[in-house]
């Protein structure tokens, strides 16, 4: 269910002509979820996040298993420094995505993002699985 057109002008990095077919497209499809995810990651290859967000939540509101436009959601609010809403996104769209890697990583860092879970002093680090030495070891 791809677009070829939308497509080719992805894989040549013509962002701006694919946004104007996507927008061309959602006026007469407006619940397209390809689509809206076509013009989410357009956005979001073109480092605009903000602008990609409404995209991806349509797409993935409107079509609960479309779990690559969720991720995608909770990657724009990551860039944007919004760690608690994506924390909660990504979590939500594990929970249908289990064994998922790339999702798994997405919520295990953003788990030491967000407030309420981390922890002060020299904890904050345990996560990265370090050992400590000391000079005389």
């Amino acid at each position: 269910m791809s677009n070829p057109g939308i497509d080719a002008l992805m894989q040549q990095g013509r962002w701006d002509e694919a946004i104007l077919e996507c927008k061309s497209i959602l006026q007469s499809q407006p619940v397209n979820t390809r689509i809206l995810g076509y013009l989410g990651m357009c956005h979001f290859r073109k480092g605009e996040f903000e602008k990609a967000i409404e995209p991806f939540r349509k797409a993935s509101v409107l079509d609960p298993n479309f779990w690559e436009a969720g991720v995608k959601l909770a990657q724009c609010h990551d860039r944007l420094r919004r760690y608690e809403e994506a924390y909660s996104i990504a979590k939500e769209w594990l929970r249908v995505r289990p064994q998922d890697r790339n999702l798994q990583g997405l919520v295990e860092a953003l788990k030491y993002q967000v407030r309420g879970n981390r922890v002060d002093g020299w904890e904050r680090t345990a996560h990265l699985a370090h050992q400590i030495k000391f000079a005389r070891d």
